[in-house]
């Protein structure tokens, strides 16, 4: 893959190489019988019809409003997020373009009523996400935004927008009866594995994102996986090493799977990749648990336990090139020895002397580590790095003899707190 270069040989420890070997033998039949009976979300890549559509409502919305709220939980939101960050939403530099973006992914009363503020309403474009259609969370807040915009005198046709599951669900019958307009949400994806569908690329394209190149950047990723002899490039596809190595230190009783990317507009990525591992592998007492960190900051928070805690973990380090990037120190500052080594360096040199420190010294304590190498953190490279980790994890998921696609554990609680919403007294 030209954008991605994966090293795996740090954390091919002897503990785990003959689970290793086996589990990558294990994958290969599987992916080779792909071929004959692809899953839904490997053809989303080279999906072109949805893209006119998503492209007249971001131009509409974006025309319209001064800021745009998500209303979605989960997968409905995070993916978003992830591809949102490209252009700096969600890093301290700020969103480059667009209207504001903001996710009010998760539910508290205080945000989403100073979000609702007549002052700021009428300038304000809401886009609703469910697949189901009756997600609890999101179904509360868009019965709340309703009746806040008829208090302001806005038209919520005007300034309500969704992307929708079929059916006769709660989101489209109140579309029907609001004339809301609606895109409908994949079929047979799940929320969490939807972000390169309109439910991430929506988002994005409200962001400035080019989703081509995002669309794009996934597909390489396929094509891999899919070129010439089927079995021999499975064997050393990354996403295919990448499941075998989780899997084989999961067996060996390593079950924390620790992603830490050095660059603020990966943060989103950590967060999108903790739901995706924990939704899809928790399950029937298995499953590892997943840990984002963000680098340099969780040097600061999280390392010790990484270097002196137990060896409970693989981690995974994720760079891309950022020497001579940024202010730089002037000389002046050299005169003070403590500083000196700053002098006349980059913030980015010393971000790559950071980030090559952290990778060596957890190698040199004997902790397994992965190092991803990226080109940049641009549309192509996040594309690529959302479908390997959803290969990834549908791989492992494999492995483990489970189902990746369900969350029959999540469908107890929803249903334990629609009960207490019914008890509650008036």
């Amino acid at each position: 893959m030209p954008h991605l270069n994966f090293d795996h040989a740090a954390a091919l420890s002897s503990d785990v190489r003959a689970d290793f070997d086996k589990a990558v033998e294990a994958l290969v039949p599987i992916v080779v019988g792909w071929q004959e009976a692809p899953l839904p979300h490997f053809s989303l890549p080279a999906k072109t019809d949805d893209l006119p559509a998503m492209r007249a409502l971001a131009e509409k919305m974006a025309a319209a409003f001064t800021r745009i709220v998500v209303l979605g939980t989960g997968g409905s939101s995070l993916g978003a997020q992830v591809l949102a960050q490209i252009h700096g939403w969600g890093t301290p530099s700020g969103q480059r373009s667009g209207p504001q973006l903001i996710f009010a992914d998760n539910l508290d009363a205080t945000s989403l009523g100073e979000l609702l503020a007549p002052d700021a309403i009428s300038t304000t474009g809401f886009l609703v996400v469910s697949k189901s259609g009756g997600t609890a969370e999101t179904m509360m807040q868009l019965c709340c935004v309703l009746p806040a915009l008829e208090t302001a005198g806005c038209d919520a046709a005007h300034h309500i927008a969704g992307i929708c599951g079929a059916g006769d669900v709660p989101l489209r019958r109140l579309a029907d009866q609001y004339g809301l307009y609606l895109l409908d949400h994949e079929a047979d994806i799940g929320g969490r594995f939807a972000v390169l569908s309109n439910v991430g690329l929506l988002p994005a394209q409200l962001a400035g994102c080019d989703v081509d190149l995002i669309r794009a950047g996934a597909a390489n990723v396929m094509a891999e996986l899919n070129s010439g002899d089927v079995a021999a490039h499975a064997a050393v596809h990354p996403a295919v090493q990448g499941a075998a190595l989780q899997y084989a230190h999961m067996q060996a009783g390593r079950m924390v799977s620790v992603l830490m990317p050095y660059a603020d507009r990966f943060d989103r990525l950590t967060f999108w990749f903790r739901q995706l591992w924990a939704e899809s592998l928790g399950k029937s007492g298995g499953g590892s648990l997943p840990a984002n960190a963000l680098g340099p900051v969780d040097q600061h928070s999280q390392v010790q336990l990484y270097l002196d805690g137990p060896d409970d973990k693989l981690f995974t380090l994720i760079t891309h090139p950022t020497r001579a990037e940024g202010p730089s120190v002037p000389a002046s500052f050299g005169a003070d020895p403590a500083l000196a080594f700053m002098a006349k360096r980059t913030i980015g040199d010393l971000v790559d002397a950071e980030a090559r420190a952290t990778l060596h010294t957890l190698i040199e304590h004997e902790r397994p580590v992965r190092h991803i190498e990226v080109v940049n953190t641009h549309e192509e490279v996040v594309g690529g790095l959302l479908m390997h980790f959803m290969l990834e994890t549908i791989m492992t998921a494999a492995l483990m003899g489970i189902d990746a696609f369900d969350q029959p554990a999540v469908e107890h609680g929803k249903l334990k707190a629609k009960q207490y919403m019914l008890d509650m007294a008036g």
